[in-house]
């Protein structure tokens, strides 16, 4: 049933916003309408374009709320280069194995085609920040004999990303938490640590 609960127009936008990352999560990218989205906030199609002007001014809102989220992963850049790497790891893969929405729009190259480009470039910039971010941990690390210097840097930078998409794209991962029974660690706590074992330069 719609409701027609007045609410300040700021909360109502977060309330829009976390609404299209609901569906995008559940329900896929095809089934974001403005009557899907007004529907799972309980309000009309119309009532959503009292606080933004049009769909594209949604999702732009959307893309911006999503790079402010992912940048709050990044760690302090003076820690040293082994701790600010998995640091970045296991907050990244928390974050996105939690919100499959933000996770989609990490992943998916579907976003180009949904999105505005204006919009896409801001998310694209977080991706590039991420990018060099790791590339330069690996960069000092490796000077300063913490990371392996047999393996280019290149190809380091492939195995970290690439075990961050696949923790991230575990299937049921939301569910699984540290110490689950008291026993078993999530992927996260089970797999990060052995990376960094492989990461590591030989003593």
């Amino acid at each position: 049933m719609v409701t027609h609960t007045r609410k300040p127009s700021e909360e109502r936008q977060r309330e829009i916003v976390r609404a299209v990352l609901h569906i995008i999560g559940e329900r896929g990218s095809s089934s974001l309408t403005a009557a899907t989205i007004a529907a799972e906030i309980g309000v009309t199609s119309g009532a959503l374009f009292r606080h933004y002007d049009s769909l594209e001014d949604i999702f732009r809102a959307v893309l911006h709320y999503a790079k402010s989220t992912i940048e709050t992963t990044f760690p302090d850049p003076s820690l040293p280069p082994m701790e600010r790497l998995f640091t970045l790891a296991r907050n990244r893969v928390q974050l996105l194995g939690t919100s499959p929405g933000l996770a989609w729009l990490m992943r998916s190259e579907q976003v180009d085609k949904l999105f505005p480009s204006d919009a896409v470039e801001v998310l694209w910039d977080v991706t590039r920040r991420s990018m060099d971010f790791i590339q330069q941990a690996l960069k000092q690390g490796v000077e300063e004999g913490a990371i392996r210097n047999d393996i280019d840097i290149d190809v380091l930078l492939i195995l970290i990303t690439g075990t961050m998409h696949a923790l991230i794209g575990i299937p049921g991962i939301r569910q699984i938490t540290k110490g689950t029974r008291g026993k078993r660690a999530s992927p996260s706590d089970r797999v990060l640590p052995a990376l960094e074992r492989l990461l590591r330069a030989p003593q």
